[in-house]
């Protein structure tokens, strides 16, 4: 089953200096099943930074896989508890990433669902930042 979704994101990075950075956003997407796992696709607005970019989450019980490729590659998996290691990379170069999942909560269905995830991101071995990730996902024209 392929379906239209409407995708609402909520990411909040808080710095070393205290200070948080927040991006809201609402984008089109597309919603499919494989076996027992959920996909959910979008296109990232220019707002993030990651324009020409299309991000794809892979649910697979209470593992959450984000690919991203365009502009920005890369490959994140979040699981609480779990560090993982990974690539990032920009027109400007690659870098090693580790991403250490503090709390990974999942509630997908075949209309709806709600992601949040609480990760670290550090950039070749160095602590960068916090980050927390919402996303609300609902049947396109379900929206209020």
């Amino acid at each position: 089953m392929n379906r239209d979704v409407i995708i609402s994101v909520v990411g909040t990075e808080s710095g070393a200096d205290g200070e948080d950075d927040k991006i809201e956003f609402v984008t089109e997407g597309k919603y499919y099943k494989r076996g027992n796992n959920h996909y959910l696709k979008y296109n990232e607005s220019e707002m993030t930074g990651l324009d020409k970019t299309t991000t794809t989450l892979k649910i697979d019980g209470d593992t959450v896989s984000m690919t991203r490729f365009g502009q920005i590659n890369t490959h994140m998996v979040f699981k609480s508890g779990k560090q993982h290691l990974g690539h990032y990379e920009t027109p400007y170069g690659s870098f090693t990433i580790g991403v250490i999942s503090d709390d990974v909560k999942v509630d997908i269905g075949e209309t709806s669902g709600d992601i949040s995830i609480n990760y670290v991101l550090e950039i070749d071995n160095d602590t960068k930042a916090t980050h927390s990730l919402k996303l609300s996902v609902c049947n396109a024209g379900e929206r209020n």
